[in-house]
């Protein structure tokens, strides 16, 4: 399709299909993600792709059942996510960091017809499921008979019929645990595809961009992140797991251009690239982005002229990231909302608020999710409302910018390390233990993490129990970011201004 001066347009891809078809044959022999192993081209991408549905279809798969994924940062899960939009599928990839009680309850949630799990991830989901999934297959990622991804040469597999739709859900992550059981979003192709396109277009990504792929692929700015470098014919370096050396190195290496990381991810990376001199080994990067303290700023500035710092504003309900903005153009506020997004501060009736009184922060358009999942109606329950209220604080200010001022009273959680932890499941948790009697967990600033986790605890009459009990107690039940720092014993009922109260090991 030309534009009205005859120059010949990207198609737009209205589903993860298309974006992938597209590039195959715009950027065939370009690559389309680096590994320890190799680099997989644009073309061979689709290929494992086909390659990969065409075995999902052999094993029964079908529209709208859900595939469960545990596994960490490598090509397959790429391959998967298009293997499943393929079919009209849905994958659903678990968080590694959870435990394995969560894992269980977060799988069973799904109702899957289907199991992927990697060798390395495989003793925790034996964890989780100590007898198998009843009624559900597993299948090893790494197993001789699973379709292996070949970096070049055509399918021998016939390709399975194409079901992909722009309203079919084709991923659910898991989130908002606010009444302390985390809901699972469903995002359909067409909000994927058009996040990546307003990321894109943003930061003008083109096929030279090549992206640092720390951030997981379970969490929604990993896969948004991939989506947008892929989508613009980029390329995704994904690193197995963080470390800060290895990240330097493929900067260097592979000439990256884009790393988004969560604190104090940039921080390491800054340490282990400093050299005392000039750092070259950084030099490819143009844009950096993510939650970081002033002192790693300036040291990015001093160390990598060339990169911009972006500040953004998401979640997984809305597909990753609304608001994008250079954090020098406004230094604290979280940026601007991305066209064709749209984002609005409003009252508790949902009516829009004036420039700069602070409300709650809505968001509505391409990227808005189809819905929490209902396991019972095995569907999302779709909201009437097409703002989505998305349970943060905020105000804008007179340009449009938006500044992020806290969480609203009914979804109140911590964000530390880039996850999020919500107050009522460590309640939850702690209440489970025969000595509580009541519990109030909030979040205190961190220099490290940005948040972290913290309790107040009251014990039942003649109770004793000590701060490391109840860690202890709740690390058998949570991920290990969800344990309390630190644990103040304090008389029931619990005043809740003890924010404040010093820790004791009663």
């Amino acid at each position: 399709m030309a534009d009205m001066n005859g120059i010949e347009a990207t198609p737009v891809a209205s589903t993860l299909v298309e974006l992938l078809a597209r590039n195959a044959g715009a950027h065939a022999d370009r690559a389309a993600v680096i590994v320890e192993d190799g680099i997989c081209t644009h073309a061979a991408l689709y290929e494992a792709v086909q390659r990969q549905a065409a075995a999902l279809a052999a094993l029964g798969i079908a529209r709208g059942d859900r595939v469960v994924l545990v596994a960490g940062n490598r090509i397959e899960v790429l391959v998967l996510l298009g293997a499943v939009a393929w079919l009209g599928a849905i994958l659903v990839p678990l968080n590694l960091r959870l435990a394995p009680d969560e894992i269980a309850g977060q799988s069973a949630d799904a109702v899957p017809v289907l199991a992927v799990v990697d060798a390395a991830c495989a003793p925790l989901w034996q964890a989780a499921w100590p007898d198998g999934m009843p009624q559900v297959r597993t299948v090893d990622l790494d197993a001789a008979s699973w379709p292996s991804i070949a970096f070049a040469g055509p399918s021998n597999a016939a390709a399975v019929p194409r079901q992909d739709a722009p309203e079919l859900g084709v991923a659910m992550l898991y989130t908002a645990a606010v009444d302390g059981r985390a809901r699972g979003a469903l995002l359909a192709q067409s909000h994927l595809a058009a996040s990546a396109r307003q990321t894109g277009r943003v930061w003008s990504l083109g096929p030279d961009d090549r992206w640092l792929g720390v951030l997981p692929l379970f969490h929604a700015a990993g896969i948004g992140l991939a989506l947008a470098l892929l989508e613009a014919g980029g390329a995704c370096a994904l690193l197995p797991r963080f470390d800060a050396a290895s990240a330097v190195a493929a900067v260097q290496r592979h000439r990256l251009t884009v790393c988004a990381t969560f604190a104090p991810m940039l921080g390491a990376i800054l340490e282990a690239a400093d050299t005392g001199t000039a750092c070259t080994a950084l030099a490819s990067l143009r844009i950096c982005m993510g939650l970081e303290p002033p002192a790693t700023l300036e040291r990015l500035a001093l160390m990598c002229p060339a990169a911009g710092f972006w500040s953004a504003y998401g979640q997984a309900e809305v597909s990753s990231m609304v608001c994008l903005g250079l954090q020098r153009e406004r230094p604290g506020a979280a940026g601007r909302a991305v066209a064709p997004s749209q984002l609005r501060v409003q009252d508790a009736a949902g009516q829009p608020l004036a420039v700069g009184v602070q409300g709650e922060i809505a968001v509505s358009g391409p990227t808005v999710f189809l819905g929490y999942w209902n396991a019972e109606t095995q569907g999302p329950f779709t909201p009437a409302d097409p703002w989505h209220r998305t349970g943060d604080l905020g105000r804008l200010d007179e340009d449009g910018w938006l500044w992020f001022e806290g969480r609203a009273p009914h979804k109140q959680l911590i964000k530390t390390g880039g996850e999020n932890v919500y107050p009522a499941e460590v309640e939850k948790a702690l209440l489970a233990h025969p000595e509580v009697a009541e519990a109030f967990v909030f979040g205190l600033p961190d220099e490290r993490w940005g948040e972290a986790v913290h309790a107040a605890v009251a014990l039942k009459p003649g109770a004793v129990a000590t701060q490391d009990d109840l860690v202890d107690f709740v690390a058998q039940r949570l991920a290990r970011y969800k344990r309390p720092q630190s644990i103040a014993f304090v008389p029931f009922p619990i005043d809740r201004t003890v924010r404040d109260a010093p820790s004791s090991t009663r």
